[in-house]
């Protein structure tokens, strides 16, 4: 765990190396498939199929193993530094945890999973409800309910509901993403003020 001087949303390094690594085992299984199986054969199939294969299954799956485990490690580094963690938001895209108590945030992102940052709340500039709303009269609704906020200038999103369709607006599971975004914009500027010592 660090404090970062600014938040950090994508290690730039580990998404290049997610792309580039698969594709470079894929593209070097072909030229030994091309090279040294030219009449053809069980080995050029393994080469012409299992380089990309991997490759494939790496894109589709490598990426939400390593995300799934450094949320583990996230939940057992925030217990070792004492912060409480029962304020925590599992999103898509990224982890967010408060203390409250100590106006601690504690953020873990899909394209940054080796490092959990811990921010302290005042570090947050504003923090907001998108219900998502969208479309005219009876066709207005919405497929994606976050809370967002700014820790030094980047805006950080968490969806508490989305949807790959349109749903109404007064529809529960809005009304229950909308609820949860409001309480976690009140959790945020709750730990704000409690830094500040209001």
């Amino acid at each position: 765990m660090k404090t970062p001087e600014k938040v950090k949303k994508i290690n730039y390094a580990y998404l290049l190396g997610y792309i580039l690594i698969p594709l470079a085992v894929a593209a070097l299984s072909i030229l030994i498939g091309y090279l040294c199986f030219k009449d053809g054969g069980v080995g050029a199939v393994v080469c012409f199929m299992g380089g990309p294969g991997v490759a494939i299954l790496w894109w589709i799956f490598g990426g939400n193993i390593i995300y799934k485990m450094a949320k583990k490690k996230m939940l057992k580094q925030l217990d070792e530094a004492g912060i409480d963690r029962r304020q925590i938001f599992y999103s898509d895209g990224c982890v967010v945890s408060m203390d409250v108590r100590q106006a601690k945030i504690a953020l873990l992102f899909y394209w940054n999973p080796f490092e959990i940052q811990v921010v302290s709340a005042g570090r947050v500039t504003r923090a907001w409800t998108d219900d998502g709303a969208g479309g005219p009269g009876i066709m207005r609704g919405t497929s994606r309910v976050s809370f967002l906020f700014e820790v030094d200038g980047i805006r950080i999103r968490v969806n508490t509901f989305i949807s790959n369709q349109r749903w109404k607006m007064n529809d529960e599971k809005v009304l229950e993403g909308i609820s949860k975004a409001d309480l976690w914009v009140h959790v945020l500027e709750e730990a704000s003020r409690q830094e500040e010592g209001v």
